[in-house]
Protein backbone atom coordinates (compact mmCIF):
# COMPACT_ATOMS: atom_id res chain seq x y z
CA UNK A 1 0.00 0.00 0.00
CA UNK A 2 1.02 3.59 -0.97
CA UNK A 3 1.10 6.48 0.95
CA UNK A 4 -1.44 7.89 -1.44
CA UNK A 5 -3.64 4.95 -0.43
CA UNK A 6 -2.54 4.83 2.80
CA UNK A 7 -3.86 8.42 3.22
CA UNK A 8 -7.24 7.41 1.49
CA UNK A 9 -8.11 4.76 4.53
CA UNK A 10 -6.98 6.55 6.83
CA UNK A 11 -10.02 9.10 6.05
CA UNK A 12 -12.67 6.25 5.53
CA UNK A 13 -11.57 4.68 9.10
CA UNK A 14 -12.91 5.73 12.50
CA UNK A 15 -9.58 6.49 14.25
CA UNK A 16 -8.70 10.12 14.68
CA UNK A 17 -12.17 11.10 13.50
CA UNK A 18 -13.19 14.96 14.35
CA UNK A 19 -16.60 14.10 15.94
CA UNK A 20 -19.03 12.88 13.85
CA UNK A 21 -17.86 14.74 10.34
CA UNK A 22 -15.98 11.78 9.14
CA UNK A 23 -12.78 14.07 8.91
CA UNK A 24 -9.31 12.74 9.81
CA UNK A 25 -7.90 15.15 12.42
CA UNK A 26 -4.06 14.91 10.43
CA UNK A 27 -5.64 15.46 7.31
CA UNK A 28 -7.02 18.64 9.37
CA UNK A 29 -3.88 19.20 10.25
CA UNK A 30 -2.24 19.43 7.36
CA UNK A 31 -5.05 21.58 5.89
CA UNK A 32 -4.58 24.31 8.75
CA UNK A 33 -0.87 24.21 7.76
CA UNK A 34 -1.37 24.69 3.91
CA UNK A 35 -4.02 27.21 4.53
CA UNK A 36 -1.38 29.67 7.00
CA UNK A 37 1.05 28.97 4.33
CA UNK A 38 -0.53 30.71 1.48
CA UNK A 39 0.84 33.95 3.28
CA UNK A 40 4.17 32.76 4.11
CA UNK A 41 4.87 31.89 0.38
CA UNK A 42 8.06 33.44 -0.39
CA UNK A 43 8.14 36.90 -2.42
CA UNK A 44 7.71 34.99 -5.86
CA UNK A 45 8.99 37.03 -8.68
CA UNK A 46 5.85 36.37 -10.23
CA UNK A 47 2.41 36.09 -9.96
CA UNK A 48 2.22 32.56 -11.73
CA UNK A 49 5.04 30.88 -9.66
CA UNK A 50 3.19 31.96 -6.43
CA UNK A 51 0.10 29.80 -7.71
CA UNK A 52 2.36 26.98 -8.90
CA UNK A 53 3.72 26.82 -5.09
CA UNK A 54 0.00 27.46 -3.65
CA UNK A 55 -1.63 24.86 -5.83
CA UNK A 56 0.96 22.28 -5.26
CA UNK A 57 1.00 22.70 -1.70
CA UNK A 58 -2.87 21.53 -1.85
CA UNK A 59 -2.10 18.20 -2.69
CA UNK A 60 -0.51 17.44 0.45
CA UNK A 61 -4.11 17.44 1.83
CA UNK A 62 -5.81 16.10 -1.01
CA UNK A 63 -4.08 13.64 -3.77
CA UNK A 64 -3.72 14.54 -7.40
CA UNK A 65 -1.73 13.76 -10.34
CA UNK A 66 -2.29 16.32 -12.33
CA UNK A 67 -3.60 19.97 -11.60
CA UNK A 68 -4.94 23.13 -13.83
CA UNK A 69 -5.85 26.34 -12.34
CA UNK A 70 -5.95 29.89 -14.09
CA UNK A 71 -8.88 32.17 -15.45
CA UNK A 72 -11.62 31.96 -17.98
CA UNK A 73 -13.38 34.35 -20.03
CA UNK A 74 -17.20 33.53 -20.87
CA UNK A 75 -18.36 36.07 -23.35
CA UNK A 76 -21.97 37.16 -23.57
CA UNK A 77 -24.12 35.27 -25.70
CA UNK A 78 -23.77 31.93 -27.05
CA UNK A 79 -19.88 32.29 -27.37
CA UNK A 80 -17.41 29.50 -25.41
CA UNK A 81 -15.80 29.94 -22.70
CA UNK A 82 -12.31 30.64 -22.91
CA UNK A 83 -9.08 30.07 -20.90
CA UNK A 84 -6.50 33.01 -21.01
CA UNK A 85 -4.47 32.51 -18.09
CA UNK A 86 -2.75 29.34 -16.55
CA UNK A 87 -0.60 27.37 -15.27
CA UNK A 88 -0.31 24.03 -14.51
CA UNK A 89 1.32 20.09 -12.88
CA UNK A 90 2.02 17.45 -14.51
CA UNK A 91 0.18 18.57 -18.25
CA UNK A 92 1.43 19.36 -20.93
CA UNK A 93 2.50 22.93 -22.73
CA UNK A 94 -0.41 22.52 -25.08
CA UNK A 95 -3.07 22.24 -22.60
CA UNK A 96 -5.10 25.37 -22.55
CA UNK A 97 -4.99 25.80 -26.05
CA UNK A 98 -6.43 22.15 -26.84
CA UNK A 99 -9.12 22.93 -24.03
CA UNK A 100 -10.17 26.16 -25.92
CA UNK A 101 -11.19 24.10 -28.84
CA UNK A 102 -13.53 22.00 -27.15
CA UNK A 103 -14.63 23.88 -23.98
CA UNK A 104 -17.86 23.79 -25.50
CA UNK A 105 -18.58 20.42 -25.05
CA UNK A 106 -17.07 20.13 -21.99
CA UNK A 107 -19.65 19.25 -19.50
CA UNK A 108 -17.33 19.06 -16.37
CA UNK A 109 -16.07 22.62 -17.14
CA UNK A 110 -19.25 24.29 -17.71
CA UNK A 111 -20.54 22.64 -14.70
CA UNK A 112 -18.35 24.67 -12.38
CA UNK A 113 -18.74 27.38 -14.34
CA UNK A 114 -22.48 27.34 -13.41
CA UNK A 115 -21.83 26.46 -9.72
CA UNK A 116 -19.31 28.93 -8.26
CA UNK A 117 -17.79 28.40 -5.38
CA UNK A 118 -19.00 24.44 -5.49
CA UNK A 119 -16.44 21.60 -6.02
CA UNK A 120 -17.74 19.75 -8.92
CA UNK A 121 -16.63 16.18 -9.56
CA UNK A 122 -16.49 13.82 -12.11
CA UNK A 123 -15.48 10.34 -13.82
CA UNK A 124 -14.95 10.06 -17.41
CA UNK A 125 -15.43 6.49 -17.40
CA UNK A 126 -19.31 6.56 -16.04
CA UNK A 127 -20.22 6.54 -18.84
CA UNK A 128 -18.90 4.32 -21.92
CA UNK A 129 -20.28 6.66 -24.82
CA UNK A 130 -18.05 9.66 -23.63
CA UNK A 131 -14.36 8.32 -25.04
CA UNK A 132 -15.86 8.50 -28.70
CA UNK A 133 -16.06 12.48 -27.96
CA UNK A 134 -13.58 14.90 -28.64
CA UNK A 135 -13.44 15.32 -24.46
CA UNK A 136 -12.92 11.89 -24.35
CA UNK A 137 -10.00 11.64 -26.58
CA UNK A 138 -9.16 14.78 -24.40
CA UNK A 139 -9.33 13.29 -21.04
CA UNK A 140 -7.53 10.01 -22.79
CA UNK A 141 -4.62 11.59 -24.28
CA UNK A 142 -3.76 13.52 -20.85
CA UNK A 143 -5.05 10.63 -18.37
CA UNK A 144 -7.70 12.99 -16.98
CA UNK A 145 -10.33 10.19 -15.57
CA UNK A 146 -11.76 11.71 -12.25
CA UNK A 147 -11.84 15.54 -12.33
CA UNK A 148 -12.51 18.04 -9.14
CA UNK A 149 -12.73 21.45 -10.08
CA UNK A 150 -14.00 24.81 -7.77
CA UNK A 151 -14.44 27.83 -9.80
CA UNK A 152 -14.60 31.15 -8.38
CA UNK A 153 -15.65 34.98 -9.26
CA UNK A 154 -12.54 37.42 -8.90
CA UNK A 155 -13.86 40.61 -8.01
CA UNK A 156 -13.79 43.64 -9.94
CA UNK A 157 -12.14 41.88 -12.59
CA UNK A 158 -15.10 40.54 -14.80
CA UNK A 159 -13.28 36.97 -14.76
CA UNK A 160 -13.95 33.40 -13.15
CA UNK A 161 -10.80 31.73 -11.27
CA UNK A 162 -10.79 28.30 -11.34
CA UNK A 163 -8.09 25.20 -10.32
CA UNK A 164 -8.63 21.93 -11.08
CA UNK A 165 -6.78 18.74 -9.86
CA UNK A 166 -6.78 15.15 -11.66
CA UNK A 167 -6.22 11.44 -10.55
CA UNK A 168 -5.71 8.93 -13.80
CA UNK A 169 -7.52 5.68 -14.65
CA UNK A 170 -5.35 3.74 -11.97
CA UNK A 171 -6.53 5.84 -9.15
CA UNK A 172 -9.75 6.26 -7.57
CA UNK A 173 -12.58 9.34 -7.44
CA UNK A 174 -12.68 12.24 -5.37
CA UNK A 175 -15.41 12.22 -2.22
CA UNK A 176 -17.33 14.69 -0.16
CA UNK A 177 -14.45 15.07 2.33
CA UNK A 178 -12.48 16.04 -0.81
CA UNK A 179 -15.34 18.20 -2.15
CA UNK A 180 -15.33 20.05 1.10
CA UNK A 181 -11.22 20.84 1.65
CA UNK A 182 -10.77 22.00 -1.93
CA UNK A 183 -13.84 24.79 -1.20
CA UNK A 184 -12.73 25.74 1.31
CA UNK A 185 -8.90 26.10 0.06
CA UNK A 186 -9.80 27.86 -3.37
CA UNK A 187 -11.68 30.25 -1.33
CA UNK A 188 -8.73 31.05 0.59
CA UNK A 189 -6.26 30.72 -2.49
CA UNK A 190 -8.19 32.88 -4.05
CA UNK A 191 -8.55 35.96 -1.40
CA UNK A 192 -4.25 35.29 -0.38
CA UNK A 193 -3.38 35.65 -4.24
CA UNK A 194 -5.49 38.83 -4.85
CA UNK A 195 -3.82 40.04 -1.73
CA UNK A 196 -0.48 39.34 -3.40
CA UNK A 197 -1.41 40.62 -6.61
CA UNK A 198 -1.96 44.26 -4.89
CA UNK A 199 1.40 43.63 -3.60
CA UNK A 200 2.82 43.55 -6.78
CA UNK A 201 0.68 46.02 -8.45
CA UNK A 202 2.73 49.51 -7.95
CA UNK A 203 0.28 51.92 -10.21
CA UNK A 204 -1.99 52.99 -7.39
CA UNK A 205 -5.36 51.63 -9.58
CA UNK A 206 -6.35 48.69 -7.61
CA UNK A 207 -9.62 48.72 -7.40
CA UNK A 208 -9.67 48.40 -11.13
CA UNK A 209 -8.71 44.84 -12.34
CA UNK A 210 -11.03 44.46 -15.33
CA UNK A 211 -8.84 46.37 -17.69
CA UNK A 212 -5.67 45.45 -16.26
CA UNK A 213 -3.02 42.70 -16.59
CA UNK A 214 0.25 41.39 -15.73
CA UNK A 215 2.77 39.44 -17.65
CA UNK A 216 6.15 38.46 -17.26
CA UNK A 217 8.82 40.03 -19.47
CA UNK A 218 8.47 37.29 -21.98
CA UNK A 219 5.08 37.61 -22.26
CA UNK A 220 3.64 35.11 -20.14
CA UNK A 221 -0.06 35.90 -18.85
CA UNK A 222 0.07 36.03 -15.09
CA UNK A 223 -3.17 37.89 -14.38
CA UNK A 224 -5.63 39.28 -17.07
CA UNK A 225 -9.05 41.26 -16.80
CA UNK A 226 -11.82 41.03 -18.70
CA UNK A 227 -11.68 44.08 -21.07
CA UNK A 228 -7.92 43.26 -21.44
CA UNK A 229 -8.68 39.94 -22.42
CA UNK A 230 -11.69 40.83 -24.59
CA UNK A 231 -9.71 43.80 -26.52
CA UNK A 232 -6.91 41.08 -27.67
CA UNK A 233 -9.63 38.61 -28.12
CA UNK A 234 -10.59 41.47 -30.64
CA UNK A 235 -7.25 42.40 -31.84
CA UNK A 236 -5.66 38.41 -32.66
CA UNK A 237 -8.43 36.36 -33.87
CA UNK A 238 -5.93 33.13 -33.42
CA UNK A 239 -5.30 34.03 -30.13
CA UNK A 240 -4.97 31.52 -27.41
CA UNK A 241 -4.37 33.26 -24.06
CA UNK A 242 -2.07 32.20 -21.78
CA UNK A 243 0.73 34.35 -23.65
CA UNK A 244 0.87 37.58 -25.15
CA UNK A 245 0.16 37.54 -28.88
CA UNK A 246 4.12 37.49 -30.70
CA UNK A 247 3.84 40.72 -31.73
CA UNK A 248 3.07 42.64 -28.62
CA UNK A 249 5.31 40.35 -26.34
CA UNK A 250 7.96 41.46 -28.64
CA UNK A 251 6.95 45.22 -27.93
CA UNK A 252 8.07 44.67 -23.90
CA UNK A 253 12.05 45.09 -25.25
CA UNK A 254 10.92 48.81 -25.17
CA UNK A 255 8.34 49.71 -22.35
CA UNK A 256 6.91 52.06 -21.38
CA UNK A 257 4.69 52.07 -24.52
CA UNK A 258 1.10 51.78 -25.74
CA UNK A 259 -0.70 49.87 -28.64
CA UNK A 260 -4.23 49.40 -30.24
CA UNK A 261 -5.55 46.15 -30.76
CA UNK A 262 -8.17 45.94 -33.29
CA UNK A 263 -10.48 48.81 -32.88
CA UNK A 264 -10.43 48.68 -29.06
CA UNK A 265 -9.20 51.46 -26.65
CA UNK A 266 -5.87 52.06 -26.37
CA UNK A 267 -3.37 50.07 -23.79
CA UNK A 268 -0.97 51.20 -22.32
CA UNK A 269 2.51 49.29 -21.57
CA UNK A 270 4.71 49.83 -18.41
CA UNK A 271 7.35 47.90 -16.08
CA UNK A 272 6.10 46.74 -12.72
CA UNK A 273 8.82 45.37 -10.88
CA UNK A 274 9.78 42.53 -12.58
CA UNK A 275 6.73 41.91 -14.56
CA UNK A 276 4.83 44.06 -16.96
CA UNK A 277 1.81 45.73 -16.16
CA UNK A 278 -1.45 46.25 -19.15
CA UNK A 279 -3.78 48.77 -18.12
CA UNK A 280 -6.53 49.89 -20.42
CA UNK A 281 -7.18 53.51 -20.44
CA UNK A 282 -10.90 54.68 -19.44
CA UNK A 283 -13.56 55.48 -22.16
CA UNK A 284 -14.87 58.03 -19.86
CA UNK A 285 -11.79 60.10 -20.58
CA UNK A 286 -10.72 58.92 -23.95
CA UNK A 287 -13.57 61.49 -25.38
CA UNK A 288 -11.94 64.14 -22.76
CA UNK A 289 -8.55 63.95 -23.91
CA UNK A 290 -6.25 63.93 -27.27
CA UNK A 291 -5.31 60.03 -27.76
CA UNK A 292 -1.77 61.20 -27.12
CA UNK A 293 -2.68 63.28 -23.68
CA UNK A 294 -4.35 60.00 -22.50
CA UNK A 295 -1.32 58.60 -23.33
CA UNK A 296 1.21 60.55 -21.77
CA UNK A 297 -1.59 61.30 -18.43
CA UNK A 298 -1.63 57.71 -18.14
CA UNK A 299 2.49 56.79 -18.40
CA UNK A 300 2.96 59.92 -16.30
CA UNK A 301 0.61 58.56 -13.57
CA UNK A 302 2.07 55.17 -13.27
CA UNK A 303 5.33 56.42 -12.66
CA UNK A 304 6.98 57.09 -16.08
CA UNK A 305 9.20 60.55 -15.77
CA UNK A 306 8.97 63.25 -18.40
CA UNK A 307 11.84 61.24 -20.27
CA UNK A 308 9.95 57.92 -20.63
CA UNK A 309 6.81 59.35 -21.81
CA UNK A 310 8.79 61.40 -24.22
CA UNK A 311 10.20 58.11 -25.41
CA UNK A 312 7.52 55.96 -25.21
CA UNK A 313 5.72 58.28 -27.29
CA UNK A 314 8.28 59.03 -29.76
CA UNK A 315 8.04 62.78 -28.95
CA UNK A 316 10.93 65.37 -27.30
CA UNK A 317 10.31 66.15 -23.74
CA UNK A 318 9.03 69.20 -24.51
CA UNK A 319 6.16 68.05 -26.21
CA UNK A 320 5.33 65.27 -23.68
CA UNK A 321 5.22 68.40 -21.31
CA UNK A 322 2.64 69.80 -23.45
CA UNK A 323 0.52 67.26 -23.64
CA UNK A 324 0.40 66.55 -19.72
CA UNK A 325 -0.05 70.27 -19.27
CA UNK A 326 -3.09 69.69 -21.35
CA UNK A 327 -4.38 66.59 -19.78
CA UNK A 328 -4.02 68.54 -16.33
CA UNK A 329 -6.34 71.71 -17.94
CA UNK A 330 -9.02 68.78 -18.99
CA UNK A 331 -9.33 66.74 -16.30
CA UNK A 332 -9.18 70.00 -14.07
CA UNK A 333 -6.49 68.57 -11.55
CA UNK A 334 -3.32 70.06 -9.87
CA UNK A 335 -1.26 67.01 -9.03
CA UNK A 336 -0.50 64.20 -10.13
CA UNK A 337 -2.61 62.16 -6.64
CA UNK A 338 -5.73 64.32 -8.42
CA UNK A 339 -4.68 62.88 -11.68
CA UNK A 340 -4.52 59.53 -10.64
CA UNK A 341 -7.74 59.59 -9.02
CA UNK A 342 -9.11 61.36 -12.23
CA UNK A 343 -7.62 57.91 -14.04
CA UNK A 344 -9.34 55.59 -11.60
CA UNK A 345 -12.95 56.50 -12.22
CA UNK A 346 -15.00 54.63 -13.83
CA UNK A 347 -15.85 55.30 -17.80
CA UNK A 348 -19.21 55.01 -18.93
CA UNK A 349 -20.66 52.16 -21.05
Amino acid sequence: MNATDMNNDNRHSDHGKVGGCGVDVRVLQRFSREVLGLAEIPQCPSSGSWLHQAVRGFANVVSFDTAWWGQVYVPPGQTPAKNLMHGSLGLCPSFAAEWNHISALDRFANGSISQLGKAVRECYGDRPEDAKTAVGAFCERHDIYHSMAVTLDFPSSGMLFFVSINRGRSRYGFDEVDAMLMEEFVRHLARCWKAHLEAVRADGLSNAWDGYALSSRKGELLYIGREVGAALNEGYADWQGSRLPGDLADMLARVPCAFYPGRSREIVVQPCGELISLTMCSRRHTSALAPRELSAARLYSQGSSYKEVARALGVTPATARTYLRNAYLRLGVSNKVELISALRQPGGE
